[in-house]
């Protein structure tokens, strides 16, 4: 187990937050992008396209939470960042 202890090669591991504090998105919900103010025309996201269907997952968010698990029709999907 990980203790302040615990080295690395004689090197001290650091944690900067603890296990499971940044929870990851389940269950997103979205807008068309033509609603979607709040992101910018030009800024940075993730693309997932599946059976003709689109997502966009901003990085800007997903710097806060780093993984969003979504579906779309029967394929579940994992978004990390």
């Amino acid at each position: 187990p990980w203790t302040e202890q615990t080295r690395i090669d004689g090197d001290p591991v650091v944690r900067g937050l603890p296990k499971d504090a940044i929870p990851a998105i389940d269950q997103p919900t979205f807008v068309p992008a033509a609603r979607a103010s709040w992101v910018a025309d030009d800024e940075p996201v993730i693309g997932v396209v599946i059976g003709g269907e689109a997502r966009a997952y901003p990085t800007w968010l997903l710097n806060g939470h780093e993984i969003v698990n979504d579906a779309i029709g029967t394929k579940t999907f994992a978004v990390t960042w």
